[in-house]
């Protein structure tokens, strides 16, 4: 290859190069930039020949804060490597350039200086890359509060005496489990995120707010005494309070201690603030369980109308049938507080499903038939309805086996829930669904004797039909079938 050509092989070659390249004379003034330096720096290679490098080349140390200036004579007599991460300037100010690199002399073969090349990277990828890792190091990725290991290392920096006094309080989101295992871990996430909003709200900047469990989080107060930290409590708690978007009123339980002298340990403090959050929570449970579901029954009588007088009216009926069957007072208290609360489950199902006038499809169908195990975990959660929660489970199931959503059959499934199925039944005739008009008293009872043996507790079915006729005053008890079906209820 002819030197000409080599020369020009070269430039080429250089100019094609994904890193910048910069190469100056002994003074620091340009002789040349490749195309990669010009669209980092926004300068043409023809507008910047014998400008003074600083002039073009403008990088801000971000560590330091401050611009960082090459300094050509050092890099005359050695490479000099720039600092990792420098935020170079474009000149047109239209994008963020993170680069490192470094800077050689440049000599002829004699060793006289001839000038500096300077070698550009592009590192802001992995710049950005190294950002997250150190954000998730430090953040936790839902709420965007501090995690847990960044808060055991900010524990031990602010446990001096400078910091003191110094307050932790400790929270416990209530009802979460509930609202993920009903309405699902998306609304779950909602919440926390809203009780992290709350936190923040209730806190100063300086303050160290962090989630350190599923449902805990923690605050570290530097300069902040006892008294202060009890009302900063009752704010936080005042203001978690319904917090949820959907239908269910949720708290938060709150623990606080104070270091208030150098001599206390700062984990004991951490412990007293622990064990008094607990504490809180345990005498709160039985009030926050009742407030959640009433605030449940009270907006699925809100989601469904007719859901009061639907219950009441089965309150009545299954009162009744109990008394026949010479029930004791604790079997029907719990049949009564059944026919209330049995379709809970339906406040995590959507209204256009409740309240589609025609067939469902079977996706809406199978959505639908989930209403019993979401009642189930509602009623697991509160200590008034654990008792009810299998009955709850099994109101859908048939004496044949072919309800859901286990497939019981005869005396595999709870009594009360054979009883309530039949009242179920009997009300929905009777009063009308949208999806179906409303039949009389005697073409309902014809139903349920056609459904007795297969949806219904044969047995059952026979108290209940003479239980509705003696009330109406009737004589006969011959009852003449409908065509063979399920009860949609």
């Amino acid at each position: 290859m002819q030197p000409q050509s080599m020369e020009s092989f070269c430039y080429h070659a250089v100019c094609a190069l994904n890193d910048g390249v910069i190469i100056t004379n002994p003074q620091g003034n340009i002789l040349f930039l490749n195309r990669t330096a010009e669209k980092m720096t926004g300068w043409e290679y023809a507008q910047t020949v014998g400008k003074p490098i600083d002039d073009i080349l403008v990088m801000i140390d971000e560590h330091h804060l401050s611009r960082y200036l090459l300094s050509i004579p050092d890099i005359m007599h050695h490479t000099v490597k720039l600092p990792d991460y420098l935020l170079l300037i474009n000149r047109d100010l239209n994008q963020d350039i993170v680069v490192s690199g470094k800077g050689s002399p440049v000599e002829d073969a004699n060793g006289n200086p001839l000038g500096v090349v300077l070698i550009l990277y592009d590192v802001t990828l992995q710049r950005q890359r190294e950002a997250k890792i150190r954000y998730y190091s430090f953040y936790d990725s839902l709420t965007g509060l501090y995690n847990r290991s960044f808060f055991d290392e900010e524990l031990k920096r602010l446990d001096t005496e400078r910091m003191l006094p110094l307050s932790l309080i400790m929270g416990d989101t209530n009802g979460l489990k509930l609202i993920n295992d009903t309405f699902g871990h998306l609304e779950g996430d909602r919440l926390l995120k809203k009780v992290a909003r709350v936190l923040k709200e209730g806190c100063r900047k300086e303050d160290i707010i962090a989630r350190v469990g599923g449902d805990e989080f923690v605050m570290i107060l530097p300069h902040v005494d006892r008294e202060e930290t009890k009302s900063i409590v009752r704010r936080i708690r005042e203001n978690c309070c319904g917090l949820s978007s959907i239908p269910i009123r949720t708290s938060i339980s709150l623990g606080c201690a104070t270091k208030e002298n150098s001599s206390q340990d700062i984990k004991s403090i951490f412990k007293q603030a622990e064990e008094e959050m607990y504490s809180a929570k345990l005498s709160e449970s039985r009030t926050v369980c009742n407030e959640i579901i009433a605030s449940i029954r009270q907006s699925l009588e809100e989601h469904a109308d007719e859901t009061r007088e639907h219950g009441n009216r089965m309150k009545e009926l299954v009162r009744e049938m109990g008394k026949r069957m010479n029930l004791g007072t604790h079997e029907l208290n719990r049949l009564e507080m059944l026919a209330l609360v049995h379709d809970i489950g339906k406040i995590a199902i959507p209204k256009s499903i409740l309240f589609k006038p025609g067939a469902l499809e079977p996706e809406e169908w199978r959505i639908m038939q989930k209403h019993c195990e979401i009642g189930y975990r509602i009623a697991a959660c509160s200590p008034e309805l654990v008792s009810l929660e299998d009955a709850i489970l099994s109101h859908h199931e048939h004496w044949d086996g072919e309800g859901y959503p286990q497939g019981l059959n005869e005396e595999q499934i709870p009594l009360i829930s054979r009883i309530l199925s039949i009242a179920d039944a009997y009300d929905v005739l009777t009063n009308g669904r949208p999806y179906r008009k409303p039949v009389s008293s005697e073409e309902a009872l014809r139903e349920i004797q056609q459904c007795a043996g297969t949806q219904f507790d044969p047995r059952l079915a026979g108290i209940f039909i003479s239980m509705i006729e003696e009330e109406q005053g009737k004589q006969s008890k011959e009852c003449f079938p409908l065509k063979s079906g399920v009860i949609r209820n």
